[in-house]
């Protein structure tokens, strides 16, 4: 694999390429459950910090972090009060800027579109989402982590998952090292850390 730029989704995100040439995706990864939980105004919703959502230690872990150090940085936007943003980065000789992303976001186009959220998830696998130099999309597949059902994108490093209509969580790697089995393991073992202390945070 081989790093890519920074792409922006709100803020900068971070991608990595495919190189396992397994694209097949079959008609079950092209569905997902439609939710029928009502969307919340997001102006009623707190959105914690996307720093508070796992720890270094956890990090370490599940990404077999050894020798090197966790920095834990917010990188929300001040002007955008739907979004929280943090990154994780440490020290990897293999990849440049190692580290992922975290975003917490609510419904930007709620009074138009209450249902953006989990539609904007579940049109990730059957539409795919492109990136800045090629026209052609990344089609997502699904993982599951817990009751918790969400898309990812080995060539993009990047997942998504969402909180019924209220809130769409965005996870991004940029670790060279990671095979799309790797990658789906680390996945769902941070989705499951991160629900957890949302939960706790978001006063659910």
């Amino acid at each position: 694999m081989r790093n890519v730029a920074f792409i922006l989704l709100l803020v900068a995100v971070f991608g990595c390429k495919n190189d396992n040439g397994n694209n097949s995706v079959s008609p079950a990864d092209m569905t997902m459950k439609p939710v029928t939980v009502p969307a919340k105004d997001p102006k009623d919703l707190k959105i914690p910090s996307a720093c508070e959502m796992i720890g270094e230690a956890e990090i370490q872990k599940i990404l077999s972090i050894a020798g090197a150090s966790v920095n834990i940085k917010e990188a929300d936007d001040p002007g955008n009060l739907t979004t929280r943003s943090c990154f994780f980065k440490w020290d990897d000789p293999a990849t440049p800027n190692a580290g992922i992303l975290i975003q917490i976001l609510t419904n930007p186009v709620y009074s138009e579109y209450p249902e953006y959220i989990s539609k904007f998830v579940s049109s990730k696998l059957t539409d795919g989402e492109t990136v800045m130099g090629n026209d052609n999309p990344s089609i997502f597949k699904k993982f599951k982590s817990g009751n918790t059902v969400g898309a990812y994108s080995f060539e993009q490093g990047k997942a998504y998952w969402n909180l019924n209509n209220d809130y769409l969580f965005m996870l991004a790697f940029n670790v060279s090292t990671l095979t799309e089995d790797q990658l789906v393991n680390a996945t769902e073992a941070i989705v499951a850390e991160v629900n957890k202390n949302f939960a706790s945070k978001a006063g659910m």
